[in-house]
Protein backbone atom coordinates (compact mmCIF):
# COMPACT_ATOMS: atom_id res chain seq x y z
CA UNK A 1 0.00 0.00 0.00
CA UNK A 2 2.86 2.35 0.90
CA UNK A 3 4.40 2.04 -2.13
CA UNK A 4 1.36 2.47 -4.70
CA UNK A 5 0.68 6.12 -1.84
CA UNK A 6 2.26 8.19 -5.09
CA UNK A 7 0.07 7.12 -7.92
CA UNK A 8 -3.04 7.12 -6.06
CA UNK A 9 -2.49 10.80 -4.56
CA UNK A 10 -1.23 11.82 -8.26
CA UNK A 11 -4.79 9.88 -9.92
CA UNK A 12 -6.81 11.80 -7.08
CA UNK A 13 -5.19 15.06 -8.22
CA UNK A 14 -5.57 14.52 -11.65
CA UNK A 15 -9.26 13.72 -11.14
CA UNK A 16 -9.68 17.25 -9.06
CA UNK A 17 -8.15 19.07 -12.15
CA UNK A 18 -10.97 18.27 -14.41
CA UNK A 19 -13.16 18.80 -11.89
CA UNK A 20 -11.68 22.57 -11.46
CA UNK A 21 -11.33 22.83 -15.19
CA UNK A 22 -15.18 21.57 -15.87
CA UNK A 23 -16.32 23.35 -13.12
CA UNK A 24 -14.62 26.85 -13.96
CA UNK A 25 -13.40 26.67 -17.56
CA UNK A 26 -10.43 29.39 -18.78
CA UNK A 27 -9.54 29.76 -14.81
CA UNK A 28 -6.72 27.79 -14.16
CA UNK A 29 -3.59 28.34 -15.42
CA UNK A 30 -0.33 26.01 -15.42
CA UNK A 31 1.13 28.39 -12.68
CA UNK A 32 -1.98 28.16 -10.61
CA UNK A 33 -2.07 24.34 -10.40
CA UNK A 34 1.74 24.21 -9.70
CA UNK A 35 0.92 26.23 -7.02
CA UNK A 36 -2.22 24.68 -5.66
CA UNK A 37 -1.32 21.41 -5.66
CA UNK A 38 2.47 22.82 -4.17
CA UNK A 39 4.28 20.81 -7.20
CA UNK A 40 6.52 21.90 -10.07
CA UNK A 41 4.44 23.37 -13.52
CA UNK A 42 6.94 20.70 -15.32
CA UNK A 43 4.50 17.68 -13.36
CA UNK A 44 1.23 20.33 -13.87
CA UNK A 45 2.49 19.84 -17.30
CA UNK A 46 2.46 15.98 -17.32
CA UNK A 47 -1.08 15.71 -15.42
CA UNK A 48 -2.24 17.65 -18.23
CA UNK A 49 -0.64 15.49 -20.91
CA UNK A 50 -2.42 12.66 -18.93
CA UNK A 51 -5.93 14.19 -19.48
CA UNK A 52 -5.06 15.20 -23.11
CA UNK A 53 -3.28 12.12 -24.74
CA UNK A 54 -3.80 9.33 -21.67
CA UNK A 55 -7.56 9.89 -21.29
CA UNK A 56 -8.54 11.31 -24.63
CA UNK A 57 -10.33 14.67 -23.24
CA UNK A 58 -10.27 17.73 -25.75
CA UNK A 59 -8.05 20.08 -23.59
CA UNK A 60 -7.82 23.75 -24.74
CA UNK A 61 -6.37 26.56 -23.39
CA UNK A 62 -7.09 30.58 -24.33
CA UNK A 63 -3.99 32.40 -25.64
CA UNK A 64 -2.39 33.92 -21.97
CA UNK A 65 -5.22 32.37 -19.74
CA UNK A 66 -6.35 28.62 -18.18
CA UNK A 67 -7.46 25.72 -19.66
CA UNK A 68 -11.12 24.55 -20.73
CA UNK A 69 -12.57 21.47 -22.16
CA UNK A 70 -13.90 21.68 -25.89
CA UNK A 71 -16.71 19.54 -24.70
CA UNK A 72 -18.02 18.09 -21.44
CA UNK A 73 -15.71 15.07 -20.74
CA UNK A 74 -18.85 12.07 -21.68
CA UNK A 75 -18.36 8.30 -20.84
CA UNK A 76 -18.24 6.17 -24.03
CA UNK A 77 -21.21 4.26 -25.47
CA UNK A 78 -22.02 1.01 -23.11
CA UNK A 79 -23.77 -2.16 -24.38
CA UNK A 80 -25.88 -4.21 -22.08
CA UNK A 81 -27.49 -7.42 -22.22
CA UNK A 82 -31.01 -7.63 -21.41
CA UNK A 83 -31.11 -9.07 -18.32
CA UNK A 84 -28.27 -6.07 -17.33
CA UNK A 85 -30.52 -3.31 -18.81
CA UNK A 86 -33.33 -4.36 -16.43
CA UNK A 87 -31.24 -4.91 -13.30
CA UNK A 88 -30.06 -1.27 -14.27
CA UNK A 89 -33.78 -0.53 -14.75
CA UNK A 90 -34.90 -1.78 -11.26
CA UNK A 91 -32.01 0.02 -9.49
CA UNK A 92 -32.83 3.48 -10.86
CA UNK A 93 -36.56 2.74 -9.65
CA UNK A 94 -35.01 2.48 -6.60
CA UNK A 95 -33.23 5.35 -6.71
CA UNK A 96 -36.07 7.39 -7.66
CA UNK A 97 -37.32 6.28 -4.36
CA UNK A 98 -34.55 8.32 -2.48
CA UNK A 99 -35.13 12.35 -2.96
CA UNK A 100 -31.72 13.67 -3.54
CA UNK A 101 -30.89 11.56 -6.69
CA UNK A 102 -31.00 13.98 -9.52
CA UNK A 103 -34.45 13.22 -11.02
CA UNK A 104 -33.70 15.42 -14.89
CA UNK A 105 -30.50 13.31 -14.90
CA UNK A 106 -32.17 9.99 -13.86
CA UNK A 107 -34.68 10.69 -16.13
CA UNK A 108 -32.63 11.10 -19.16
CA UNK A 109 -31.21 7.53 -18.01
CA UNK A 110 -34.14 5.66 -17.89
CA UNK A 111 -34.67 7.52 -21.35
CA UNK A 112 -31.79 6.32 -22.79
CA UNK A 113 -32.34 2.52 -21.18
CA UNK A 114 -35.87 2.81 -23.02
CA UNK A 115 -34.58 3.02 -26.41
CA UNK A 116 -32.74 -0.06 -26.05
CA UNK A 117 -35.41 -1.93 -24.91
CA UNK A 118 -37.40 -4.69 -27.23
CA UNK A 119 -40.90 -2.63 -28.01
CA UNK A 120 -42.72 -5.01 -25.61
CA UNK A 121 -41.06 -3.63 -22.68
CA UNK A 122 -41.03 -0.29 -23.05
CA UNK A 123 -44.44 0.62 -21.50
CA UNK A 124 -42.70 -1.17 -18.90
CA UNK A 125 -39.76 1.79 -18.89
CA UNK A 126 -41.74 4.37 -19.75
CA UNK A 127 -44.13 4.34 -16.71
CA UNK A 128 -41.42 4.21 -14.48
CA UNK A 129 -42.26 5.97 -10.85
CA UNK A 130 -40.38 8.65 -9.76
CA UNK A 131 -41.60 9.81 -6.39
CA UNK A 132 -42.20 13.39 -5.93
CA UNK A 133 -40.16 15.31 -3.66
CA UNK A 134 -40.08 18.35 -1.59
CA UNK A 135 -38.48 20.84 -4.27
CA UNK A 136 -36.07 22.96 -1.72
CA UNK A 137 -34.75 20.12 0.52
CA UNK A 138 -34.13 17.91 -3.20
CA UNK A 139 -32.10 20.59 -4.17
CA UNK A 140 -30.27 21.22 -0.73
CA UNK A 141 -29.46 16.92 -1.03
CA UNK A 142 -28.29 17.17 -4.27
CA UNK A 143 -25.94 19.72 -3.86
CA UNK A 144 -24.75 18.39 0.01
CA UNK A 145 -24.45 14.83 -2.52
CA UNK A 146 -22.59 16.35 -5.48
CA UNK A 147 -20.14 18.11 -3.72
CA UNK A 148 -19.65 15.15 -1.06
CA UNK A 149 -18.84 12.28 -4.20
CA UNK A 150 -16.41 14.70 -5.65
CA UNK A 151 -14.59 15.18 -2.29
CA UNK A 152 -14.69 11.33 -1.69
CA UNK A 153 -13.36 11.12 -5.19
CA UNK A 154 -10.82 13.15 -4.65
CA UNK A 155 -10.10 12.34 -0.92
CA UNK A 156 -10.72 16.29 0.02
CA UNK A 157 -11.71 17.12 3.49
CA UNK A 158 -15.01 18.55 3.91
CA UNK A 159 -16.00 21.39 6.53
CA UNK A 160 -19.87 21.53 7.63
CA UNK A 161 -22.25 22.69 9.72
CA UNK A 162 -24.35 20.07 11.29
CA UNK A 163 -27.68 20.35 13.48
CA UNK A 164 -28.09 17.24 15.48
CA UNK A 165 -30.96 15.61 15.87
CA UNK A 166 -31.32 15.57 19.76
CA UNK A 167 -30.19 19.27 19.62
CA UNK A 168 -32.50 20.87 17.38
CA UNK A 169 -31.11 24.55 16.43
CA UNK A 170 -27.76 23.55 18.00
CA UNK A 171 -25.35 23.41 15.77
CA UNK A 172 -21.34 22.08 15.03
CA UNK A 173 -18.55 22.90 13.14
CA UNK A 174 -17.07 19.53 11.96
CA UNK A 175 -13.95 18.75 9.42
CA UNK A 176 -14.31 15.10 8.06
CA UNK A 177 -12.60 12.92 5.62
CA UNK A 178 -16.00 11.62 3.62
CA UNK A 179 -15.66 7.89 3.58
CA UNK A 180 -18.50 7.17 1.42
CA UNK A 181 -22.73 8.23 1.57
CA UNK A 182 -25.17 5.33 1.92
CA UNK A 183 -28.76 5.70 1.62
CA UNK A 184 -31.13 4.16 3.83
CA UNK A 185 -35.45 4.19 3.25
CA UNK A 186 -35.33 7.97 2.48
CA UNK A 187 -32.63 9.33 3.54
CA UNK A 188 -28.96 9.89 2.88
CA UNK A 189 -26.09 9.15 5.08
CA UNK A 190 -22.34 10.32 5.35
CA UNK A 191 -19.75 7.74 6.89
CA UNK A 192 -16.49 9.76 7.49
CA UNK A 193 -14.20 10.03 10.44
CA UNK A 194 -15.17 13.44 12.59
CA UNK A 195 -11.86 15.53 13.76
CA UNK A 196 -14.19 16.73 16.13
CA UNK A 197 -14.74 13.57 18.10
CA UNK A 198 -11.84 12.07 16.76
CA UNK A 199 -13.90 9.04 15.60
CA UNK A 200 -15.94 7.47 12.75
CA UNK A 201 -19.38 9.18 12.52
CA UNK A 202 -22.33 8.44 10.43
CA UNK A 203 -24.04 12.48 9.18
CA UNK A 204 -27.48 12.74 7.95
CA UNK A 205 -27.47 14.51 4.80
CA UNK A 206 -30.50 16.69 5.46
CA UNK A 207 -29.05 18.30 9.07
CA UNK A 208 -25.97 19.27 7.42
CA UNK A 209 -26.65 23.01 6.84
CA UNK A 210 -23.94 24.12 5.01
CA UNK A 211 -20.62 21.97 3.62
CA UNK A 212 -17.57 23.70 2.00
CA UNK A 213 -14.52 21.81 0.56
CA UNK A 214 -11.09 22.21 1.59
CA UNK A 215 -7.55 21.89 0.92
CA UNK A 216 -6.68 19.32 3.30
CA UNK A 217 -6.64 16.05 1.74
CA UNK A 218 -7.26 12.22 3.79
CA UNK A 219 -6.17 8.74 3.52
CA UNK A 220 -9.22 6.37 4.68
CA UNK A 221 -7.64 3.48 7.12
CA UNK A 222 -6.69 0.67 4.58
CA UNK A 223 -8.24 -2.10 7.31
CA UNK A 224 -11.27 0.09 7.58
CA UNK A 225 -14.58 -1.51 6.29
CA UNK A 226 -17.92 0.41 5.30
CA UNK A 227 -20.01 -3.00 5.41
CA UNK A 228 -18.11 -3.54 8.90
CA UNK A 229 -18.85 -0.47 10.09
CA UNK A 230 -22.75 -0.69 9.14
CA UNK A 231 -23.08 -4.54 10.32
CA UNK A 232 -22.38 -3.44 14.28
CA UNK A 233 -25.34 -1.28 14.42
CA UNK A 234 -29.21 -2.09 13.33
CA UNK A 235 -29.82 0.73 10.91
CA UNK A 236 -28.27 4.00 10.39
CA UNK A 237 -28.25 4.73 14.01
CA UNK A 238 -24.93 3.81 15.97
CA UNK A 239 -24.15 5.22 19.33
CA UNK A 240 -20.53 5.12 19.45
CA UNK A 241 -20.86 4.46 23.68
CA UNK A 242 -23.09 1.42 23.31
CA UNK A 243 -22.33 -2.16 22.83
CA UNK A 244 -23.78 -5.05 20.98
CA UNK A 245 -26.00 -7.27 22.89
CA UNK A 246 -27.76 -10.63 22.47
CA UNK A 247 -31.16 -10.08 21.59
CA UNK A 248 -33.95 -13.02 21.57
CA UNK A 249 -37.42 -12.27 20.34
CA UNK A 250 -40.58 -14.97 20.00
CA UNK A 251 -42.63 -13.83 17.27
CA UNK A 252 -46.40 -15.47 16.64
CA UNK A 253 -47.61 -17.73 14.21
CA UNK A 254 -48.78 -14.42 12.54
CA UNK A 255 -45.54 -12.48 12.24
CA UNK A 256 -43.51 -15.25 12.00
CA UNK A 257 -43.81 -15.00 8.10
CA UNK A 258 -43.30 -11.28 8.05
CA UNK A 259 -40.06 -11.55 9.82
CA UNK A 260 -38.92 -14.68 8.61
CA UNK A 261 -38.85 -13.31 4.78
CA UNK A 262 -36.31 -10.72 5.24
CA UNK A 263 -32.47 -10.72 6.28
CA UNK A 264 -32.82 -7.88 8.50
CA UNK A 265 -29.47 -8.27 10.05
CA UNK A 266 -26.22 -10.36 9.40
CA UNK A 267 -26.19 -11.61 12.72
CA UNK A 268 -29.38 -12.70 12.58
CA UNK A 269 -30.72 -16.27 13.46
CA UNK A 270 -34.22 -18.11 12.80
CA UNK A 271 -35.39 -20.83 15.10
CA UNK A 272 -38.59 -21.90 13.66
CA UNK A 273 -40.41 -23.70 17.09
CA UNK A 274 -42.88 -26.69 17.14
CA UNK A 275 -46.03 -24.62 17.28
CA UNK A 276 -45.30 -22.40 14.56
CA UNK A 277 -44.16 -19.41 16.25
CA UNK A 278 -40.18 -18.02 15.53
CA UNK A 279 -37.18 -17.63 17.46
CA UNK A 280 -35.34 -14.29 16.26
CA UNK A 281 -31.75 -13.74 18.02
CA UNK A 282 -29.35 -11.11 16.88
CA UNK A 283 -27.01 -9.17 18.41
CA UNK A 284 -26.91 -5.58 18.41
CA UNK A 285 -26.87 -2.13 20.13
CA UNK A 286 -30.53 -1.88 21.77
CA UNK A 287 -30.49 1.43 20.30
CA UNK A 288 -34.26 3.86 20.16
CA UNK A 289 -34.10 2.86 16.45
CA UNK A 290 -34.08 -1.12 17.25
CA UNK A 291 -36.92 -0.84 20.05
CA UNK A 292 -39.66 1.29 17.77
CA UNK A 293 -38.50 -2.12 15.23
CA UNK A 294 -39.81 -4.18 17.94
CA UNK A 295 -42.50 -2.25 19.49
CA UNK A 296 -44.09 -2.26 15.38
CA UNK A 297 -45.36 -5.91 15.65
CA UNK A 298 -47.26 -5.33 19.14
CA UNK A 299 -48.41 -8.45 20.82
CA UNK A 300 -47.08 -10.11 17.97
CA UNK A 301 -43.75 -9.98 19.29
CA UNK A 302 -42.52 -10.89 22.72
CA UNK A 303 -39.16 -10.04 24.32
CA UNK A 304 -37.48 -13.14 25.99
CA UNK A 305 -34.14 -10.58 26.97
CA UNK A 306 -32.79 -8.04 27.20
CA UNK A 307 -34.59 -7.09 30.46
CA UNK A 308 -34.12 -3.43 29.64
CA UNK A 309 -35.77 -3.45 26.35
CA UNK A 310 -38.70 -5.09 27.87
CA UNK A 311 -38.54 -2.42 30.50
CA UNK A 312 -38.77 0.31 28.25
CA UNK A 313 -41.74 -1.60 25.81
CA UNK A 314 -43.50 -1.62 29.40
CA UNK A 315 -43.12 2.15 29.95
CA UNK A 316 -44.02 2.64 26.26
CA UNK A 317 -47.06 0.72 26.60
CA UNK A 318 -47.80 2.34 30.23
CA UNK A 319 -47.63 5.88 28.30
CA UNK A 320 -49.76 5.29 25.31
CA UNK A 321 -52.53 3.85 27.96
CA UNK A 322 -52.62 7.24 29.95
CA UNK A 323 -52.38 8.77 26.43
CA UNK A 324 -55.81 7.62 25.48
CA UNK A 325 -57.68 7.42 29.17
CA UNK A 326 -60.51 9.67 28.39
CA UNK A 327 -62.16 11.44 31.99
CA UNK A 328 -60.66 8.80 33.96
CA UNK A 329 -61.80 5.67 32.05
CA UNK A 330 -58.61 2.46 32.36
Amino acid sequence: MTDRLPEVQRASRILEIISLINSQPETWTRKALAERYEISERQVTKDLDVIRHGLKLELGRVSGGGYYFHSLPKLPAVSYSLPEALAIFLASQVAGQVPGVPRQELAAAIGRLTAIMPVELRPLMSAAYLAPGTPTRDVHRERVLETLTQAIAARRCVDIVYEPASRAGARTERRVDPYAVVPNLHAWYLIGWCHLRDAVRIFKIDRIREITTVDERFMPDPEFSVDEFLAAAWGMNRPPDQSPEQVELLFSTTAARWVAEEQWHPSQSLEWLDDGRLRFTVRVPVTEEFARWVMRYGRECTVVRPDSLRAWLVDQARAMIDGYAVDGAS
